[in-house]
């Protein structure tokens, strides 16, 4: 059967009525010649065997098997469709074997633009303890990643703090004080020793990540805790791009402290203090799908991050 072929036939899929429980009963049944030998080898009672089988006659109407002083012989219906069966169990058999070793060989990872730097020591160790799984990684705004998170698109997701949560999600969080900054070029028009006031930073253009970005949440209900509205002069979706603006003086850019070290060694760029200005980070969040058990290198993901966070990392109660 081609790809085309299935997709033409059962893309609706009410229309497909065979039970692929009930043929791997009658697979057993054939092989075994003996229901209750048959439901031993399917862990399932000699009673279900039989209901399965006879199903299978009764919803095609087709006589499968004869049973004879005890012993069941097939039909040629039935010597036919053993063919089948077999051939179905062995694919569900390979079908099984290919998911399973891809959920241990496979790790796929969101993780907020602004955190990717920072967590990378963190990705290279469990790279280094389990050098056989292919690690995945998304970059995104940490709201967009929490619902594609619902939408098994990973499997584990570090983010900025951006409560509430879907009750579907599992939270782990990492308390941690990293600060969020402001920078701009060194030539950019803002004093260079003194600190601005929030009042001055509102007339010059803003570059912040996307919409849904925690830290960009962060910064601007520092804006309105003020009564202040910025001017929003860039949205970006990616940290390097963020850092590009700012050195062509295109404005003032929102940065995790972390991601800039270099560009401040260099020169490239300067922080912008503010009267009365920290912004703290707060917490890294770690979030799992609770309808989704977790893979063992999920797991293992999991055990590195508490490994190389000193332990600090708490599941937190449901909100």
């Amino acid at each position: 059967m081609t790809a085309a072929y299935a997709r033409d036939n059962f893309h609706i899929m009410g229309r497909f009525q065979l039970n692929l429980h009930h043929v791997i009963s009658f697979y057993f049944l054939a092989k075994e010649q003996s229901f209750s030998r048959a439901a031993k080898q399917l862990s399932i009672t000699q009673p279900a065997v039989t209901q399965h089988v006879h199903g299978l006659e009764v919803q095609f109407g087709v006589k499968l098997v004869n049973v004879k002083k005890k012993r069941v012989h097939l039909t040629k219906a039935g010597e036919r469709l053993l063919l089948y069966a077999e051939e179905l169990l062995n694919q569900a058999v390979v079908t099984e074997n290919f998911l399973k070793s891809y959920r241990y060989n496979n790790i796929s990872l969101g993780i907020a633009c602004p955190l990717l730097m920072y967590l990378a020591t963190l990705i290279d160790k469990f790279k280094e303890l389990h050098p056989t799984v292919r690690v995945s990684i998304r970059e995104g705004p940490s709201s967009v990643l929490a619902d594609e998170l619902l939408d098994l698109k990973h499997d584990i997701c570090l983010i900025g703090v951006c409560s509430p949560y879907s009750d579907r999600l599992r939270l782990y969080r990492i308390p941690r004080n990293e600060q969020l900054i402001f920078v701009a070029s060194p030539e950019y028009p803002l004093p260079l020793d003194t600190p601005v006031t929030w009042t001055e930073l509102i007339s010059h253009p803003l570059i912040v990540e996307e919409e849904g970005s925690a830290g960009r949440a962060i910064a601007l209900r520092h804006f309105e805790k003020k009564g202040l509205s910025p001017r929003i002069g860039a949205e970006v979706n990616n940290i390097e791009l963020a850092k590009q603006l700012a050195r062509q003086k295109k404005g003032v850019a929102l940065m995790f402290e972390p991601n800039v070290k270099e560009e401040f060694v260099r020169g490239d760029l300067r922080i912008i203090h503010l009267q009365d200005g920290e912004i703290k980070m707060g917490a890294i969040d770690v979030l799992v799908n609770k309808e989704v058990r977790l893979s063992p290198v999920a797991e293992a993901f999991l055990g590195t991050i508490k490994e190389h966070f000193n332990g600090n990392l708490h599941e937190m109660p449901p909100w």
